[in-house]
């Protein structure tokens, strides 16, 4: 096994160098997939296990390319992931001009897909890879350019957070297959590379259906991986690969917390009713009255659905009036208190804290609001106290997307 983690997961650099330099002695490399991703990883990697693989992936133009055949001239053991099949003549062009002799590997579009959040990268409409058609091409163009054994690594990804390793086994089941004809068809193969997807149990349910959870430990994962690779090459007689990885989120997910301060709690005030303030609806018009006859008459008998239905007739009823000027806002107010008072009275009410927090969720946490990650979030006052209200945390912006009403 020689991992790599992909810089664009987290490309700190107290991070980045933190795994090179622990990762050392386990050849554990990188992954890069822009060109300013190539740079950092290039010059963290030079203080590196020089076994290490630096994989190249991403759309690749030729400058990138040129800096990944630098980076074997510099001792690295750089990686090119073909991505796309028009990249194969750049690197055979390029790699001739520079007197380089390159390592390649090539993306497979695999028709395995997992259908949750995370899985739209992957299958056959993937953004990146090579059909089974465009692999014999390259395949076929590398041998004729003399250039076949310089194929030895076959990269594949599934999506992120696979939920389960039934699915990753029939992955890396299909991409061991292709392994081995690739070997069959004289390319000198040495590494599988099995793409991220290493899922985090961000909710705590430990469940293959949600998409913030995984039904599998990190000793299962890789015992799927490589049950699934050694049973195929075993039966098509083929000697066993290096596995690869690029588990970003299995890694990183976990280097830091961020630490925010409630600056202050909005609580729900619920306006006790009397007598006197509801005196207008007897005395105001025959709906509202009506309204209200069958709202008392409800929670006398402990009809409770009839009552939610009639707070909310009652509420519409008093907001008409308002907006045509027949009620005043001390009225509106009394039969919102009113409303509110029966739900609580029936046990319907559910009122919602509203915590005023000291940061920008744009700023520091957009991934919540952008693709609606969940995240752990805990309180580290109070902790004696059983938690009794709901809440929401709302940051200073003035943004009304700057809320976490899911954690």
């Amino acid at each position: 096994y020689q991992g790599v983690y992909p810089v664009k997961g987290n490309q700190d650099r107290f991070v980045v160098e933190d795994i090179v330099r622990f990762g050392s002695p386990f050849r554990f490399g990188l992954e890069a997939g822009s060109k300013p991703e190539i740079l950092l990883a290039m010059s963290c990697l030079c203080k590196g296990s020089p076994d290490a693989f630096l994989v190249c992936n991403g759309f690749k133009d030729a400058e990138y390319i040129s800096l990944a055949l630098l980076g074997r001239k510099l001792a690295l053991n750089t990686v090119i992931v073909l991505e796309q099949e028009e990249e194969l003549d750049l690197v055979i062009d390029l790699s001739q001009k520079m007197n380089v002799r390159p390592v390649i590997g090539l993306r497979a579009k695999l028709r395995t897909k997992h259908s949750g959040h995370f899985g739209s990268t992957s299958g056959e409409k993937g953004k990146f890879g090579l059909t089974t058609t465009q692999i014999v091409r390259v395949v076929s163009k590398l041998s004729q350019s003399g250039m076949l054994d310089r194929l030895q690594l076959l990269h594949f990804h599934i999506g992120s957070q696979i939920p389960s390793t039934s699915l990753l086994s029939d992955g890396v089941a299909e991409a061991a297959q292709l392994y081995c004809e690739l070997v069959r068809l004289g390319a000198h193969m040495k590494v599988i590379d099995i793409g991220g997807g290493l899922g985090i149990d961000y909710d705590g349910s430990k469940s293959g259906e949600s998409d913030l959870s995984v039904a599998y430990s990190l000793e299962e994962y890789a015992e799927a991986v490589v049950a699934s690779v050694r049973f195929v090459c075993d039966r098509r007689s083929v000697k066993h690969p290096v596995i690869c990885s690029e588990s970003g989120r299995a890694i990183v997910s976990h280097h830091s917390v961020l630490i925010f301060e409630a600056v202050s709690a909005d609580k729900p005030m619920v306006h006790q009713a009397t007598p006197d303030d509801i005196q207008f609806l007897l005395e105001g018009n025959e709906e509202a009255r009506a309204n209200y006859e069958d709202l008392y008459a409800a929670v006398m008998r402990g009809d409770h659905e009839s009552c939610l239905l009639y707070v909310d007739q009652l509420k519409q009823r008093c907001v008409e009036g308002f907006k045509e000027g027949v009620l005043s806002i001390e009225q509106l107010a009394s039969v919102d208190g009113l409303c509110e008072w029966v739900l609580k009275a029936i046990g319907a009410s559910d009122p919602v804290h509203t915590y005023n927090i000291n940061l920008s969720v744009f700023t520091s946490i957009p991934d919540l609001w952008g693709i609606e990650q969940l995240f752990p979030i805990v309180p580290i006052h109070k902790l004696d106290q059983r938690p009794g209200a709901r809440g929401i945390l709302s940051d200073l912006t003035c943004d009304s997307d700057g809320k976490i009403n899911k954690f």
